[in-house]
């Protein structure tokens, strides 16, 4: 059985008559770079400099802010005509703040809440860096994203400050703090942002 196998096998490996010799084929390279593994490669690399980044590298807005109201702000903007022109518009999320227009009493004198919203967020944004962070938009193409300067979550001290509510829960906390103290539009009577915007 055995000298059987053997010349088996010996016969296979001769080569026929008038068949061409092939060549062995080849151990695929062990370092061949292939598109599959490139582009593995290439999202690994991205993945992890993306986890890697800073906060602020990482924003999708970045740079000086022009003031339009108590929670809208334009990136790199420029003011003209009484107007924010050019940028990046910001609508702050899960905030509402009173419009420029929008008036507050304490005990039956009217002061002007809009504008000291945003006059407020003029003095956070004031010559600091702002960095906003989204991933969706209004109508109006207003990137809606939480900002930070100067280390400042803009959105929360708003709210903290009596200067806007909140909308939703995420700053339902802020909200209730600036209740409490009494603070911005609070100390007296004023009509909600979120509900008077619903209205218009």
């Amino acid at each position: 059985m055995s000298t059987f196998t053997s010349h088996t096998q010996h016969e296979r490996s001769r080569p026929r008559p008038g068949l061409p010799l092939r060549a062995p084929a080849q151990p695929f390279p062990a370092n061949r770079a292939t598109p599959l593994r490139i582009g593995l490669l290439t999202l690994l690399t991205l993945t992890a400099a993306l986890l890697l980044a800073p906060a602020a590298a990482r924003a999708d807005a970045m740079g000086p802010a022009c003031v339009e109201s108590g929670n809208v702000l334009v990136i790199d903007g420029h003011r003209a005509y009484r107007k924010c022109e050019g940028g990046q518009p910001v609508m702050l999320y899960g905030i509402a703040a009173p419009s420029l227009d929008q008036t507050c009493t304490f005990r039956g004198k009217v002061w002007p809440c809009g504008r000291e919203a945003a006059s407020t967020l003029l003095r956070l944004t004031l010559n600091k860096t702002v960095s906003c962070t989204g991933d969706s938009f209004d109508r109006e193409g207003r990137l809606i994203a939480v900002c930070h300067a100067g280390g400042v979550d803009l959105n929360a001290a708003l709210v903290r400050l009596g200067l806007a509510v909140s909308e939703g829960t995420k700053y339902a906390r802020q909200e209730g703090a600036a209740r409490a103290a009494r603070a911005g539009m609070w100390i007296g009577e004023f009509e909600r942002p979120d509900k008077r915007s619903a209205l218009y």
